[in-house]
């Protein structure tokens, strides 16, 4: 059997030293001979990330291509577009992969040849950064990811299709039409609805590990969401982002969202205590994040009248 290789695609904006960390780690692969190239994808051009790029064209197959402010899916796109092997590995620009990941995902397709079988690592934070309880539960158990809630080496649901750390047949992609250019948030969970829509397997694999280079307090948690809820609306009208949409206004759902508009503010108090060592319980966390991030800065800003169209629509 041919040595299977992978491309791996790296969009990135603004991070050119946590970038740096991300090729090094691409650099120390247990499995180098897996990687048949790097593509580094450039959302808006810098010099400072050009430098960094070109500094590692000695030890990586490495490629770096630049394009206009646009969005994370388009550079995905242009990534895909530009690569040569049959498996692309996606990587976010502030993910450090642990030295056996390219060896994982290389083994996995090597093992599973049909198209449609895709495999997502894990990633948790890096860990030279300090890491608060909020922020376990925020990449565990949270909005963010929730890995802690996967079993490792079994198929998932694609409500866990995260882009940070994933691998997939070009072929896959390529049918589906890749990314969504009209999207800049919520872009990954709805290729996952259409990917699985066209019958993906989705694997979870806790051995191939990167370290997510970053860190959150609660507030920036809140403020991540302001910023995104500008890209919302565009969620909301495809397939998608109509589908969560239905889930929320389900009877459970809001029984539970005026439960937690209750319970939040009673709670606030421990507001001062979330992002201190303190160890809160999990539920208190979501409590939390889900009122004053999810709710008040994020699905607040959702537009009425398209909301209240799709009510229309699912009535007929």
């Amino acid at each position: 059997m041919n040595q299977l290789q992978l491309s791996v695609i790296v969009p990135t904006f603004a991070r050119p030293e946590i970038l740096r960390l991300t090729l090094e780690g691409l650099c120390n692969q247990s499995d180098s001979t897996s990687l048949a190239e790097v593509i580094v994808v450039n959302d808006g051009a810098d010099e400072k990330t050009a430098f960094i790029v070109r500094s590692f064209s000695a030890r990586l197959p490495i490629h770096y291509l630049v394009q206009p402010k646009r969005s994370v899916s388009s550079a995905r796109n242009l990534g895909i577009s530009f690569s040569r092997s049959p498996v692309l590995l996606f990587l976010d620009d502030d993910v450090v992969p642990g030295p056996n990941l390219i060896g994982e995902h290389a083994k996995f397709h090597n093992d599973r040849s049909q198209d449609d079988f895709v495999l997502m690592g894990y990633v948790t934070w890096h860990p030279d950064l300090p890491t608060s309880p909020f922020m376990r539960w925020y990449g565990e158990y949270g909005a963010l990811f929730g890995y802690s809630l996967l079993s490792d080496k079994h198929e998932v649901s694609a409500r866990y299709f995260y882009s940070c750390n994933i691998s997939l047949k070009r072929n896959l992609l390529t049918s589906h039409g890749g990314f969504n250019e009209n999207l800049t948030v919520l872009e990954d969970n709805e290729l996952g609805f259409r990917l699985a829509r066209g019958g993906m397997r989705l694997f979870f694999m806790k051995s191939a590990i990167g370290y997510h280079y970053q860190t959150f307090t609660f507030r920036q948690t809140c403020e991540r969401l302001e910023r995104y809820s500008s890209g919302l609306n565009a969620f909301l009208s495809t397939p998608a982002g109509r589908s969560m949409a239905k889930r929320r206004r389900g009877v459970a759902f809001r029984a539970l969202e005026s439960a937690v508009k209750i319970l939040a503010p009673m709670l606030s108090p421990l507001l001062a205590i979330v992002d201190t060592n303190v160890l809160l319980p999990n539920w208190i966390y979501r409590l939390f994040y889900w009122y004053y991030a999810s709710h008040k800065s994020f699905w607040s800003k959702a537009d009425r009248d398209l909301l209240l169209s799709q009510d229309r629509t699912s009535a007929q």
